[in-house]
């Protein structure tokens, strides 16, 4: 077994040594050769980015992606307030952890990804299909065969070339499903037979105005607000043990 296979392997070992964490790694060229950027390009998506997005690190080959499961029980890890939300902070000091980890054990440098894609990320569901982390739902949802779609997603860009983890295969939770997901949502984004995320949009946006004051302050005076998105879809679906 060559060095990298060693290296890939104990990485994902390491980021499993967290509690509801599960990894694997794919090749950044596969990822951004993926479906969801081949349909993007066709819309020009690069004109919608931010000018504050962060530059990729020189030479990175490989790309860990961690899932984090998100059990029913504990919505309040995605309770957006401060700007962020609590299950997406713990993906985060997951990943400076590791990255300092690649450094010191392995000199190998490594970046953790923003989660927003105009803000420097990668479109995190191809990404974590490629990487053997589950596969899309027809709520267009990432299911995993443990959690459903009760899952968050991060990735991190590390310098070296990794050998990449096999997809799953013989994985089809959507097969003979009565497609309750598609009937639970609000905005029936599904009503033509395929997600319309523009749809969806509209129920998070009613979900960002309807933001509820914690009765907090932030370093400028103003109120907290913590919105509760919505996740219907989500909890509906019966893929996994979730």
């Amino acid at each position: 077994m060559s060095r990298h296979h060693l290296a890939a392997q104990e990485l994902i070992a390491k980021a499993q040594q967290y509690e509801g964490i599960q990894a694997g790694i794919v090749d950044v060229n596969t990822v951004l050769d993926g479906p969801s950027y081949r349909a993007a390009d066709q819309k020009h998506w690069q004109d919608d980015h931010d000018e504050k997005a962060v530059s990729w690190l020189p030479g990175a080959r490989s790309l860990l992606v961690m899932a984090m499961h998100h059990p029913p029980d504990q919505p309040q890890l995605d309770w957006f307030e401060r700007g962020n939300t609590a299950g997406n902070r713990r993906l985060q000091r997951i990943s400076g952890e590791l990255v300092n980890w690649l450094l010191q054990a392995h000199r190998v440098h490594a970046q953790p990804l923003p989660y927003q894609l105009v803000m420097g990320g990668v479109f995190l569901k191809d990404a974590a299909v490629m990487a053997g982390l589950g596969v899309i739902g027809k709520n267009n949802l990432l299911l995993h065969p443990q959690w459903g779609p009760s899952l968050r997603l991060r990735a991190l860009l590390i310098q070296d070339k990794l050998p990449s983890s096999a997809p799953l295969s013989d994985f089809n939770p959507c097969q003979g499903c009565g497609e309750p997901c598609r009937s639970a949502c609000p905005q029936d984004a599904f009503g033509s037979g395929r997600y319309l995320r523009t749809d969806c949009m509209k129920r998070l946006d009613q979900d960002r105005d309807n933001s509820e004051d914690t009765g907090q302050t932030n370093k400028k005076g103003n109120p907290v607000m913590l919105t509760k998105w919505c996740r219907r879809c989500e909890l509906a679906c019966i893929a996994g043990e979730h």
